[in-house]
Order: C-alpha cells, then sequence, then structure tokens
C-alpha cells in the first residue's frame, strides 16, 4: 500500500495568495497556547473544564490538517509547526497526567523519549544540517500519536469521574483498567516506532535517506 508524501515545500500557488492562508498555522499555534490553560484548570481541581479544553485542542488538530489541505494552504513553516505543536502538546501534559495516577510510567517515559528524539529533528536536521527531506507519516506512526491523544482525554475524562461520581459508582475502576490496557497497547507502539525511527533518523544525519517516517 503506497503512503502520501508530504514535501516540505512552499504552499501551493492556488492558496499562496489566500488571507486566509496562515489559518491553520494560526490553530497549531493556539493548541500549545492551550497547554498552560489545560494545567492551569486541571491542577485548580476544574477538571471538567480542563477536559473541554482538551478536547478543543484535540479538535484544532483535526482541523488545522484539513484546512491546509483543503484549501492548499501549505506552508514550509506550517509543515514543521503541525508535528512540533503536536508533540509539544503531549509531552507537556503526559507527565502531568502520571502524577495523577492515570497513566503508567514506563508509557510515560516511552512517549517522553520518542518525542524528544522526534523533535530534535528540527534543530538537528532542518536547522543545522539544512537537509530538504519529506515527511509521509505511516499508519504505524499515525496510530501511536491518535492513541496518545486518547490515552491524554481518557485520563482528563477520569479526572471528572473521579470529582463526579460517587466511588460506589466503580466509574474510576473502568477508567482506570481501559487505561491499563490502552497505556500497554501505546507501550508497545512506542517501542516499535523507535525501533523503527531511530536507524532512519541516523541514515537521515549521514545524508543516506531524506524521508521521515
Amino acid at each position: 500500500m503506497s503512503r502520501r508524501k508530504h514535501k516540505i515545500k512552499p504552499a501551493q500557488a492556488g492558496g499562496e495568495s489566500s488571507p486566509w492562508r496562515h489559518l491553520p498555522n494560526g490553530i497549531s499555534l493556539f493548541r500549545v497556547v492551550l497547554i498552560p490553560v489545560i494545567f492551569w484548570l486541571s491542577l485548580s481541581g476544574h477538571n471538567l473544564s480542563a477536559l473541554i479544553v482538551f478536547c478543543v485542542a484535540a479538535v484544532s488538530d483535526l482541523l488545522d490538517g484539513w484546512l491546509a489541505h483543503r484549501f492548499h494552504w501549505q506552508t514550509h513553516f506550517g509543515s514543521v509547526l503541525d508535528p512540533v505543536a503536536d508533540r509539544l502538546f503531549i509531552l507537556s501534559l503526559i507527565p502531568l497526567l502520571w502524577s495523577y495516577g492515570s497513566i503508567s510510567g514506563v508509557y510515560t517515559a516511552l512517549v517522553i523519549l520518542r518525542f524528544s528524539i522526534q523533535l530534535s529533528v528540527v534543530p538537528v536536521v532542518f536547522w543545522w544540517l539544512k537537509k530538504e527531506v519529506t515527511i509521509a507519516p505511516g499508519l504505524l506512526s499515525k496510530a501511536a500519536m491518535a492513541l496518545a491523544f486518547l490515552v491524554l482525554g481518557m485520563g482528563f475524562a477520569e479526572q471528572v469521574a473521579i470529582e463526579y461520581f460517587p466511588e460506589t459508582s466503580g466509574a474510576d475502576k473502568i477508567f482506570e483498567q481501559s487505561l491499563d490496557a490502552l497505556t500497554l497497547l501505546g507501550a508497545l507502539l512506542e517501542i516499535w516506532v523507535l525501533v523503527k525511527f531511530v536507524p532512519r533518523y541516523w541514515k537521515i544525519v549521514r545524508g543516506e535517506k531524506d524521508l521521515i517516517e
């Protein structure tokens, strides 16, 4: 099965004249701005509000990509900003939910390790080596990212359930067992992605490859 490859290049001619062409980038930046908002709401005990704002941020991840491709508003900056924003978002929030006991330490450590390595692509490949690369997210990478968002959402939802449902309802147990299963699957996906990404990253640095999956 072939995968769609996205070359990092300037915006296509069809959308570069539109006054709205920077909207997807603005949405990506908005997602980053929401990180401290979610932190503050969660730490202040406003769990439902934290969950709602998280959901808004998650939807924005779908919206910016759809707008960029639908109206040909892709830009070089946006091609880098969107995946960086996603990783910063998850990388910042997952330790918070780990501190609540919602997410396992193993899964948290694997996500932090992978995203830290992937974020290093920006200074190493783009800024230092100044390489032009092709981005082709594989199904595995997309699944791991989607699962990370799902785990975060479930983690914030668990805090809402603990606040609003009595302990006898068993809601906390349902979330606990669900998150245990999801983080186990997530840990396996993270290991798989790392095994594939690290060798390819090294080949990109050495100039043997120009495709980032």
